[in-house]
């Protein structure tokens, strides 16, 4: 603190715009922050486009006696304004003033009173649009710092997440990609039919405008879709706060880590409730025992550690030796049908555990044939195959098919009951679970899929989507290791397509996926093999087989017009 009786003095830089609102919406921010710290000696200052500048800012605190300044730069997520521009800043005013100690503090950056004034931003643009047809373009400025660049991603991905404002796709208007355009139309593939134009911006200016031409520009290209312009951030006065903590960590400490008697210091985006809590020192929290446990004592020394189970997903099984093994192993595997026609050629395979692999190839390629390899439908006319370990053949059928989960392209094949919840209890009551066990199992399988309150459905009252979910749950109910899906994403439109995507990532467990949606696989697999004439003539890094033209063609596999894999 300064002499000891007076706190430093600080600064709050500003970028600067040739949009005289934009300049007005700073000195409204300064003058919210100047009312929450009224004692506190407040400087303002431009880096450029305005005035003052932030030298004449510095030079004037100090004029009045400072001899320690914090400079606050006033912008959303770190760029090169406050990676070069402020320590530039720092620099001049050290040479200029030899004794006055500087310092700088970071951006305003992700935090919860942030997101929550740009989610309420975007409710306000949406008033009651259905969160399951909003798509939200979130617009930032763009930069070629990757930094500021991916912040954005961390924004939208923190509003997503159990807050109703539907699908969220970040954009920006200059430098960097995906633009304004490829923003709202990545909302509308995804099954958007409103979709909010929302600028992140702290405050407005050139770009702001520009943003929302951009986004008339191409809502009048597609008049079957609601637009709907959102408000940026602007100088709301709960910024003030944030403002100030910058200003306390640059003098005593970024405080983002636990503690030692309590969870969280500060708040976390998603943790905001847990602020200033005790830790619980017993080994599952305070809360009184509940079911077959008994009640717990207190503990005054620490507890032994406890071993820790590695799961990759949900439904994998507890870590164990056999984990050490592929999940799938196929060693020289050649398969004839009885008329001579040959589906299987010396197949080398192998899948480590928690691998999602696509298994692509033409019509005719072999792949179903594989794929029935895996649970014992169909035998090799030579090779073996192994599943964790165990070599599948009749003595091992149904340990094996216990392990390996087949869905269905058409999931009415695998819905024969009169009920969902009938359905996915089928394959567990075989193996002898039968009451509560057998209730609690069908549960967390509806459950996991987002089927819970469908159990007493009929299917046939079911979108094609919640029925290949609902196909899934039964697989998932008997507790495999292996989930096999065949063409998932056939016939679903393009909001199913992502809830179930989204699924498939949930689930963590080895996955192959056995499809000639290129671009799902690419989203869902980073290894593909490919099948012709019943070989394996390609296993590797999907975007890079998908990218060689030469070899796509040569093998029928086809891309969609216009879709690059490498993304550009």
């Amino acid at each position: 603190m300064g002499d000891g009786m007076t706190a430093p003095a600080m600064v709050l830089l500003g970028h600067g715009s040739r949009d005289s609102d934009g300049v007005d919406e700073y000195w409204a921010l300064a003058e919210a922050v100047r009312n929450a710290a009224p004692d506190l000696k407040i400087g303002c200052g431009f880096v450029e486009l305005a005035e003052p500048g932030v030298d004449e800012a510095i030079d004037r605190l100090v004029a009045e006696g400072a001899h320690e300044v914090v400079v606050v730069p006033l912008v959303l997520l770190a760029a090169g304004h406050l990676k070069n521009d402020g320590p530039a800043a720092m620099a001049r005013a050290r040479q200029r003033h030899p004794s006055v100690h500087f310092r700088l503090a970071r951006d305003l950056g992700i935090e919860p009173t942030l997101l929550s004034i740009a989610e309420e931003r975007i409710r306000d643009a949406a008033g009651d649009a259905d969160p399951e047809k909003l798509g939200v373009a979130l617009i930032g400025r763009g930069s070629s710092d990757p930094d500021a660049c991916s912040d954005l991603w961390k924004v939208g991905r923190l509003l997503a997440d159990k807050r109703g404002l539907g699908t969220i796709e970040p954009g920006f208007v200059s430098v960097a990609r995906p633009n304004v355009a490829e923003a709202m139309e990545r909302c509308r593939l995804l099954g958007a039919t409103t979709i909010v134009v929302s600028p992140f911006f702290l405050f407005t200016g050139m770009l702001v405008p520009r943003i929302h031409q951009q986004a008339g520009d191409w809502a009048a290209q597609h008049p079957e879709i609601t637009v709907l312009g959102g408000a940026h951030l602007g100088p709301d006065p709960r910024l003030a706060r944030i403002v100030l903590e910058r200003y306390r960590e640059a003098l005593h400490g970024d405080v983002r880590m636990n503690c030692d008697l309590c969870t969280y210091r500060v708040q976390l985006p998603g943790y905001e409730d847990k602020v200033g809590l005790p830790i619980s020192l017993t080994p599952h929290g305070d809360e009184p025992a509940r079911g077959k446990r008994k009640a717990r004592r207190a503990i005054r020394t620490p507890a032994p550690a406890p071993t820790v189970e590695i799961r990759r997903g949900r439904f994998m099984p507890s870590t164990k030796a056999s984990d050490e093994l592929p999940a799938i192993e196929m060693r020289g595997v050649s398969f004839d049908y009885p008329d001579g026609t040959s589906a299987l050629s010396t197949v080398d395979l192998t899948i480590g555990r928690g691998e999602r692999v696509a298994l692509l190839g033409p019509n005719g390629a072999g792949k179903t044939s594989l794929v029935l390899q895996l649970n014992g439908v169909l035998t090799p006319s030579a090779g073996e195959v192994l599943i964790s370990g165990t070599a599948v053949g009749p003595k091992t059928l149904k340990e094996v098919r216990r392990k390996v989960g087949v869905v269905f392209q058409d999931p009415d094949d695998q819905l024969f009951t009169p009920t969902v919840g009938r359905d996915v209890a089928f394959g567990p009551a075989h193996l002898g679970l039968k009451g509560d066990e057998l209730k609690a199992r069908v549960a967390e399988a509806l459950s996991y899929v987002g089927l819970a309150d469908l159990a007493d459905r009929p299917p046939h009252r079911l979108s094609l989507g919640q029925r290949r979910r609902a196909a899934v749950a039964t697989v998932l109910a008997m507790h495999p290791e292996v989930l096999v899906l065949d063409e998932p994403s056939s016939n679903l439109d393009p909001a199913a397509r992502r809830e179930f995507a989204d699924l498939v990532k949930r689930l963590g467990m080895t996955t192959l996926l056995v499809t000639h949606d290129l671009p799902y696989a690419l989203e869902l697999c980073q290894r593909a093999v490919v099948l012709d004439h019943g070989q394996v003539v390609a296993d590797g890094p999907i975007r890079e087989i998908l990218a060689d033209a030469g070899f796509m063609s040569a093998h029928r596999l086809e891309l969609p017009a216009g879709f690059n894999p490498l993304g550009g």
